[in-house]
């Protein structure tokens, strides 16, 4: 199996993250593999912005769920994807920006998550300017990245019965 086979079929999500922050040129992989992710009739009306100030992410932690939680489990780095408002394609595009950049981290050594707190959150929504969300777009998904702390997750055993072949 070639190594980017291998890389597809070991990456896991990370719950569990070293305060560590990721080193600049992963970050910019990582965001260049969101931009250049499938999107529909390559509109590319996303934006993707990376939070790293410890003193932002707390405070869009308390936004989000309260003080005392995480609902990126205090991963150094969380990035944004956000949408333009109206876009015909906000989920598919946003699950190849996400998924190329899970990819992306883990091809570099370092962990993901999707976290689903923010998005269709419309509660949130308008609050969202002071964290780098352009005007006109909305939050569609993120991505917890960092080191990770630990073990790396082993495979799970994928559910039974989900690939039906058909052949003539």
């Amino acid at each position: 199996m070639n190594t980017d086979m291998e890389s597809l079929l070991s990456r896991r999500s990370v719950r569990s993250f070293t305060e560590e922050q990721i080193a600049d040129e992963d970050l910019l992989l990582i965001l260049e593999a969101g931009r250049l992710a499938p999107n529909g009739k390559n509109q590319e009306t996303w934006h993707f912005t990376a939070l790293q100030d410890p003193q932002k992410l707390r405070a869009l932690d308390e936004l989000v769920v309260g003080p005392n939680n995480s609902f990126f489990y205090h991963a150094p780095t969380l990035i944004l994807v956000s949408i333009q408002l109206g876009s015909a394609y906000e989920k598919e595009d946003t699950a190849c920006a996400l998924t190329n950049m899970m990819q992306a981290a883990h091809a570099l050594g370092l962990g993901s998550v999707w976290c689903n707190r923010i998005n269709n959150n419309h509660d949130i929504d308008t609050q969202l300017s002071d964290y780098g969300i352009p005007e006109g777009y909305r939050v569609t998904g993120t991505l917890a990245v960092g080191h990770v702390k630990g073990d790396y997750p082993p495979r799970r055993k994928p559910k039974e019965g989900t690939i039906t072949i058909i052949r003539a």
